[in-house]
């Protein structure tokens, strides 16, 4: 069964879907230059909507920036495997992006799967201040370094390895969410990264939040070591609390908690 595409219009209260029907002839699309035969209107209880509304003459790219112009924000996410479109094509069709995210699903990413991650990301990158991307195939020429350290505000990472957190002082974003794996160095790495956060790296940070698969309760010692923290009460049951100053005179709080199964440290900003 063919997919139909699905553009989503969210407010503060509810959803509604724009679902658009192709003509029977229609395959895989490799442009948004396609035109609906209808349109269906769907809201968040799943019930369709009667409405009169018809194609408008309006081709797929027409519609996306139609039903974009009655918001404030437009978010979109990639799913790598299944791209089929041409990236410039979709950059012009999608001008005034908040966020975008990339995913990629496969077990074994090959080379245009690679492409189409790196070609997304220099489409968008310079566009956009909040990035998501979940196990993404990078290949050699555009590392998270090179993402890391563009002007962002918001970067969300699962990778299914380990990453030097120590590279991550050098990144410029204002919040980061890390889902990765654990590997020997972990503790070392991230006591290191707050002794550089100690000593004025990260200037613009203001939360990171690191998380791993883990049964064995990590030994926060180690994370904690020659930071000079000070232990304050938790406001979550479980979680230790710690605060830590800069050379600036700028405190950040360190949360740390082990739930059985994963261990999270969270780094926030006090003032």
């Amino acid at each position: 069964m063919r997919k139909r595409p699905v553009l989503i219009l969210l407010s503060d209260t509810c959803y509604f879907e724009f679902i658009l029907k192709m003509p029977r002839s229609y395959q895989m699309m490799s442009s948004l230059s396609s035109l609906p035969v209808s349109i269906q209107m769907i809201d968040a209880g799943e019930r369709v909507l009667q409405s009169s509304m018809s194609n408008q003459k309006m081709n797929l790219g027409e519609w996306i920036k139609h039903i974009g112009s009655f918001s404030e924000s437009i978010d979109a996410v990639f799913s790598v495997e299944d791209l089929k479109f041409d990236i410039p094509s979709l950059r012009n069709t999608l001008p005034r992006l908040h966020h975008i995210g990339i995913n990629c699903m496969k077990d074994e990413p090959d080379d245009r799967d690679i492409f189409n991650v790196q070609y997304l990301l220099r489409t968008f990158l310079s566009y956009v201040r909040n990035v998501s991307l979940v196990s993404v195939p990078l290949g050699e020429n555009l590392s998270l370094q090179h993402i890391g350290t563009t002007n962002l505000k918001h970067l969300s990472i699962v990778i299914e390895r380990g990453l030097n957190l120590v590279e991550v002082s050098t990144w410029n974003f204002e919040t980061c969410d890390i889902w990765m794996m654990a590997y020997q160095k972990l503790l070392f790495d991230l006591n290191r990264f707050f002794k550089l956060w100690i000593k004025g790296t990260n200037p613009k940070l203001k939360k990171l939040s690191i998380y791993w698969d883990t049964g064995i309760i990590p030994d926060w010692n180690v994370l904690l070591k020659e930071l000079k923290a000070i232990k304050t009460e938790a406001e979550e049951e479980g979680t230790e609390s710690f605060i830590i100053r800069n050379i600036f005179g700028i405190n950040a709080e360190i949360n740390v908690d082990h739930d059985g199964h994963l261990a999270i440290v969270t780094f926030t900003l006090s003032n």
